[in-house]
């Protein structure tokens, strides 16, 4: 029963993993560790980035739990991690700081839903495994790497 219901578990949970690491900055007074977890600033890529990060961390949770088939998890998992991004950036674009968290528990709980229907559907996205897999590296390094080097315009730049 709970492994039919654990995209939601997963959406709660990131969430609020995600929320704690997101004032990392703040609590720690500042600490240059959580330059890279933490959200910096107000921009729309700063405050994705905490809840991204708990959404990689908490991939692997899922797979000690679930123990599903491992590439095709792993393809469906990085597949709505980009959704995730894109989803709550265009969204904190467009309402300009108006009604933050929702937005992102929203996009949150949409990707992890995706996830888990894209997960048990029987579409062949492990055929893809190497594209996706590199636009995870290509994510990743432009998460560490906009932390501490943000260019000067959206979604990176503060409204």
């Amino acid at each position: 029963m709970l492994k039919k219901y654990f995209w939601l578990a997963s959406a709660v949970s990131v969430f609020i993993c995600g929320y704690v690491v997101h004032i990392g900055y703040e609590v720690s007074n500042h600490a240059a560790w959580s330059l890279l977890v933490s959200s910096i600033n107000s921009s729309a890529w700063e405050l994705t980035k905490p809840f991204a990060l708990v959404y990689i961390m908490f991939v692997f949770i899922e797979l000690s739990y679930m123990r599903p088939s491992l590439v095709h998890f792993v393809c469906a998992k990085i597949l709505f991690l980009h959704g995730f991004a894109l989803m709550s950036v265009i969204l904190l674009g467009i309402s300009r700081n108006f009604l933050i968290y929702p937005t992102i528990f929203l996009s949150l709980l949409t990707a992890e839903f995706l996830s888990y229907k894209l997960y048990h559907s029987k579409c062949r996205i492990e055929l893809f495994f190497v594209p996706i897999f590199i636009s995870f590296a290509v994510f990743f390094f432009t998460l560490l790497f906009a932390s501490v080097y943000p260019p000067p315009f959206f979604p990176f730049s503060q409204p």
